[in-house]
């Protein structure tokens, strides 16, 4: 089968179009985000070697076809099932011919990638006319055994290098162990991927790779509670303020608004590199302490809570 087709500009080796043909749920493309990552730029370099003709490229079962399309300066690639390579060679010159109708896009392109758009539904029913050419089954089934093929291709490392990317690695994971902060961890996990792409450890490779899409979904649920304890910080607050009528305001009961004030400091801890959470839980405390601080300060610090911005991302870096 066909599992994906790209289209790169032959002279800044950009990406200009891919279609996927890969049996592909949205989690799971979050989850080897990093691994199609490391394709495409594979790919990429491969067409900046400067094909001048047809490229058949083994990666594990998987076969790669490189087409210089010198009419429209662009490079076609099609990454399909080794088994499958006569099937996709017949079918090469009828996908030229769809992109050749499509000639002055190519030559007056601005760099806006939507502008290819129009080549989807002439390829998609080209591909699925051809049934051999169809399956269910995806890259992702065997990631490993592509890395292994990407990283065979690629220079090795001296063993300075890789014993200083092995010490940089070590001193990462403990940094990462030690860190509550969602996106510091995030960021920690990221070089690590970075890292095991050098060292050509597959197995690390996917593990942080998995490791970044829980911290992503992390922060996902962790925004939807910042979202429901900010909502919660304003409807209590108002109510609060409400009820005192001709009380003094150290006299109103801001009980409700301390608990999802603070818990509001503690998520947001979670989310930002810096030290702007302890500012609401400097809030927090002034309401919870309001009989033993000066009026003016519990006055600046309901003020301060009803004037909050109500959008999530304002308190994100």
């Amino acid at each position: 089968m066909i599992y994906t087709i790209f289209l790169y500009h032959s002279k800044s080796g950009l990406l200009l179009f891919d279609l996927n043909f890969q049996d592909i749920s949205s989690g799971k493309m979050d989850l080897f985000s990093s691994f199609f990552a490391a394709l495409k730029s594979f790919i990429s370099e491969l067409v900046m070697e400067g094909a001048k003709e047809l490229k058949n490229i083994e990666l594990g079962d998987y076969t790669v076809l490189i087409t210089s399309i010198y009419n429209i300066e662009a490079d076609l690639v099609i990454i399909g099932d080794k088994e499958d390579l006569k099937a996709i060679n017949k079918i090469i010159p009828k996908i030229i011919k769809i992109l050749l109708k499509y000639q002055n896009i190519f030559l007056e392109w601005q760099g806006k990638r939507n502008d290819f758009n129009v080549l989807d539904q002439p390829i998609k029913k080209l591909i699925f006319s051809q049934k051999k050419l169809i399956g269910s089954t995806s890259l992702i089934e065997k990631p490993e055994i592509v890395l292994k093929s990407i990283w065979g291709r690629k220079k090795e490392l001296s063993a300075q290098q890789k014993d200083y990317l092995t010490q940089e690695r070590q001193l990462l994971i403990d940094k990462l162990e030690k860190s509550s902060n969602i996106m510091k961890k995030l960021a920690i996990s990221n070089k690590l991927i970075g890292i095991s792409e050098n060292l050509k450890d597959d197995q690390s490779f996917i593990k942080y790779q998995e490791d970044i899409k829980f911290l992503k979904d992390e922060i996902r649920n962790t925004k939807i509670k910042l979202n429901y304890y900010l909502e919660r910080i304003k409807t209590t607050m108002s109510k609060a303020v409400n009820s005192l009528g001709y009380k003094s305001l150290n006299e109103g009961d801001y009980k409700d608004v301390y608990l999802n004030l603070y818990s509001f400091s503690n998520k947001l801890r979670n989310l930002t590199k810096d030290n702007k959470w302890e500012l609401y839980k400097n809030m927090a405390n002034r309401l919870i302490n309001k009989e033993e601080i000066p009026y003016d300060d519990l006055s600046e610090a309901i003020s301060f809570i009803l004037k909050m911005n109500e959008n999530v991302e304002s308190y994100l870096n």
